[in-house]
């Protein structure tokens, strides 16, 4: 794999994560429980840069969509 095939799988994996966790919240709110959307981490994973601070928190549902979405784009090749 050359950098850019690389770049894109990590892209894609990353909007796999978003997608997941948002689908989570909406079933969640659809069915009237809180199981997709449970907190995995006691503590948000942070990384913090001189302007930008990001704070990771995975659910289940984030966790399913990172795993559809690798077997779709490592399945197309």
């Amino acid at each position: 794999m050359d950098r850019q095939k690389i770049g894109n799988l990590i892209l894609v994996l990353v909007l796999g994560l978003f997608i997941g966790a948002v689908s989570g919240v909406i079933i969640d709110k659809l069915t009237g429980r809180e199981l997709l959307s449970v907190y995995l981490l006691k503590k948000p994973v942070i990384l913090e840069l001189y302007l930008i601070k990001v704070e990771i928190q995975l659910t289940p549902a984030s966790l399913v969509g990172l795993v559809v979405t690798a077997y779709f784009s490592l399945k197309k090749g």
